[in-house]
């Protein structure tokens, strides 16, 4: 966990991105979610946004078959066997987006009407990830 952000976010050390420590348990839709991330305050920071699909599916590990399929002793709390939204639109549906589900280390693209959970990032973005 990283203390310039009062131990509320980790930095993985893999991608350089930096993680909400404990990503809020509500849901929201796409739009909402984004809403939510740039608007947010983790520790003092903001600059916060929605991740890309392969940055949120750099998370999961696929050597865990037991949900949440993130790596054994990861830091993280509050994270929930559920689907979360990237920022990543579905190119050939564009009135989809991209989600990790959490419960299975797999993705797919569904409505961005429905509501699912959100995970905030900050760091890098690399547009062609979008």
């Amino acid at each position: 966990m990283l203390t310039a952000f009062t131990n509320a976010a980790v930095r993985d050390n893999n991608t350089g991105l930096v993680w909400e420590q404990s990503p809020q348990a509500a849901a929201a839709t796409w739009s909402d979610a984004r809403f939510t991330c740039a608007n947010k305050i983790v520790g003092g920071q903001k600059g916060w946004r929605l991740p890309s699909i392969p940055e949120l599916a750099s998370l999961v590990d696929p050597a865990v078959s037991a949900p949440p399929t993130l790596p054994p002793g990861h830091p993280f709390t509050n994270v929930q066997s559920a689907r979360y939204w990237s920022a990543s639109a579905d190119a050939f549906n564009p009135s989809n987006a991209w989600l990790v589900f959490f419960f299975s280390g797999s993705v797919g693209a569904t409505p961005k009407n429905f509501s699912f959970q959100v995970w905030c990032v900050r760091g890098g973005m690399h547009a062609d990830q979008y």
